[in-house]
């Protein structure tokens, strides 16, 4: 239940940052630094899973 409430509270966040992005007219800056977080967080992930498989965990 933690997580969910947590995940909502932040797609709640980011559309109200987009929202006010698109009021100020720089949505497409917005979309841009919200892929290059996207990719970090995957990049990071990545990390994670193949030490994990090299860990043999």
């Amino acid at each position: 239940m933690g997580w969910q409430l947590i995940g909502a509270f932040m797609a709640g966040y980011l559309v109200l940052l987009g929202r006010s992005a698109w009021k100020q007219g720089e949505f497409r800056q917005f979309l841009r630094s919200l892929a290059i977080v996207a990719a970090l967080c995957a990049l990071l992930a990545g990390a994670v899973a193949l030490a994990m498989v090299l860990d043999g965990a």
